[in-house]
């Protein structure tokens, strides 16, 4: 079965049209003050110019507030709304029934007791769970993996992706342990903190389509 791919933090025409090129799943755009990958969202529409029907458009937040989410919605109609901070479940509800649009929340794997709770909080909610490595001093993107042992359990009902550390040396790896169907990296695909390689991108997408 072919693994899905999300290559997030994309920011630059080069990268954007290899993993055009690669047919990779979803490409998320960043639109965090705080994060090397933030762009604006000008930048994002002509970085989308790009885009092939095969790849889906993932818009990454934290904490925004509607009128932030409404310009990204507006401009760049994306399939998929990315919530990677403190949102509630009932706020990624409100989300998805004000914008009519996709819902991808980002859930911190801390413990495997702690992650059956989020997951359980919003599984009904979201229409995809992220299962990243705790929270460091950005919510995402540390390059830093986590136990994945704690996903040894089969997860039905949910379509999750693996997020946290992933790279070249590890992906074999976390898809052994895990099972996971799904893949988010950033911080793998990086020759410097939010800096993509499209050598990178492409290695990494030919090592999940060989596994």
């Amino acid at each position: 079965m072919k693994i899905k791919i999300k290559i997030c933090g994309i920011s630059d025409h080069y990268c954007m049209s290899t993993l055009c090129h690669m047919n990779v799943d979803y490409v998320g755009l960043v639109f965090f003050e705080n994060s090397p990958r933030n762009i604006s969202i000008e930048k994002a529409k002509s970085l989308i110019k790009y885009l092939r029907n095969t790849t889906k458009i993932v818009a990454l937040t934290v904490n925004a507030d509607d009128d932030f989410l409404r310009n990204i919605v507006i401009n760049l109609s994306p399939n998929y709304l990315q919530l990677h901070g403190e949102e509630s479940p009932y706020r990624c509800f409100e989300i998805k029934k004000k914008f009519k649009t996709k819902i991808i929340k980002a859930v911190s794997a801390n413990s495997s007791k702690n992650l059956n709770f989020e997951l359980n909080k919003y599984k009904f909610i979201a229409d995809k769970i992220i299962i990243d490595s705790p929270k460091d001093h950005l919510p995402g993107g540390n390059g830093k993996t986590f136990n994945w042992k704690l996903l040894k359990k089969e997860r039905k009902n949910i379509e999750w992706l693996l997020a946290g550390g992933i790279n070249l040396s590890n992906v074999s790896k976390a898809i052994k342990i895990t099972k996971t169907k799904g893949l988010d990296i950033s911080s793998g695909v990086e020759i410097s903190k939010g800096v993509k390689s499209p050598h990178l991108i492409r290695s990494f997408v030919n090592k999940c389509r060989n596994i």
